[in-house]
């Protein structure tokens, strides 16, 4: 048994850890049971596992809804790949509440492996959610567990899996309930975004836009670093239509938190949208892009560009929103007032 802390000087993350112990006990079975799940983490665990993990490795996840922290996207990504099972804790109740106020939370954050052949099992547990903050990014703190032995099995595993294992039975299969938690989160955004003001024509003091699935455009390995927009969406950055058959629109200079100040092209794209590529996420403390909201601030010629995680734009921002539209795929954008 060791204990772990999330530090950027040695690299040791939650993430980390998993595919250590994953490793050390060559797992070909997985069991992850977290508070929520996000686009993010979702494809960060994936970056990191690579794919041959969903070939080569039966995995059960299961997740909470409570709230509606857990974006069900992740939910839909994860059920879709192969050898996979998602189950929610208490979901039958949980998804007809308003609000999805849980009557017990569930706020579990640990993945369990097992090798069936040799019978080695391996355990991560922690503070951190599956979401890229959680996994990779946070200030986060946790055990990992590898168990040989019958006897280390019985004294550190066994009263760990032995509850998630009654849980995952008492659960409710994904399909059970993913059409209802999708139609009822999204009229629970709809109804706070038509109270949302809506202002006349001027200067905003900034826009957003929900990246959603971000394209692999760097490759299979590397986290994606473009959005397509609505067509239109280039006068938030004063930019206009491409002259004749050209496909450049211009070009915007980012500022970010973390890294170097970086000038991106926009483009028109073929499909009638506009093309946004943005500074490479990793070089800029975002890791990914995928599931977050990303926040645009004018700083003179300049923009300051932030990511958040859908949950926590409402916190943050949502008392600025303004005009909020949706695309034709769902996905929202509108301004900061």
């Amino acid at each position: 048994m060791s204990g772990f802390a999330h530090n950027l000087a040695s690299g040791t993350t939650t993430l980390l850890e998993i595919a250590r112990v994953r490793a050390a006990i060559s797992a070909d079975n997985f069991f992850g049971c977290f508070a929520y799940a996000t686009q993010s983490g979702f494809r960060v665990f994936e970056l990191s596992v690579g794919k041959d993990f969903w070939t080569g490795t039966e995995s059960r996840w299961l997740f909470g809804i409570d709230y509606g922290r857990t974006d069900p996207r992740a939910l839909r990504e994860i059920a879709g790949r192969p050898n996979t099972e998602v189950r929610i804790f208490d979901g039958r109740f949980v998804v007809d509440r308003v609000g999805f106020v849980p009557r017990r939370d569930f706020h579990p954050k640990v993945a369990m492996m097992k090798n069936t052949a040799s019978g080695k099992q391996g355990v991560v547990l922690g503070s951190g959610n599956f979401s890229y903050n959680g996994l990779r990014r946070s200030i986060e703190a946790g055990s990992a567990i590898i168990a040989a032995t019958k006897v280390d099995f019985n004294e550190h595993v066994e009263p760990v899996r032995s509850v998630f294992e009654k849980l995952w039975e008492d659960a409710c299969p994904l399909d059970e309930i993913a059409k209802d938690y999708e139609t009822r989160l999204a009229s629970l955004i709809n109804s706070r975004d038509t109270k949302r003001p809506v202002k006349g024509e001027g200067p905003i003091k900034g826009f957003w836009i929900e990246a959603g699935y971000v394209t692999k455009n760097r490759g299979p390995d590397k986290p994606g670093n473009q959005i397509f927009a609505p067509n239109g969406f280039r006068r938030f950055f004063g930019l206009k239509k491409g002259k004749g058959s050209s496909t450049h629109i211009g070009e915007i200079t980012f500022e970010t938190e973390t890294g170097p100040r970086v000038t991106k092209n926009y483009r028109e794209n073929d499909n009638a949208m506009e093309k946004l590529t943005l500074p490479m996420p990793e070089d800029h403390g975002f890791g990914v892009y995928d599931g977050k909201v990303l926040i645009f601030e004018p700083k003179g010629k300049r923009f300051l560009l932030t990511a958040v995680e859908l949950a926590d734009f409402e916190l943050i921002y949502g008392y600025r929103v303004a005009n909020v539209n949706k695309m034709a795929g769902g996905r929202r954008f509108g301004e900061l007032i």
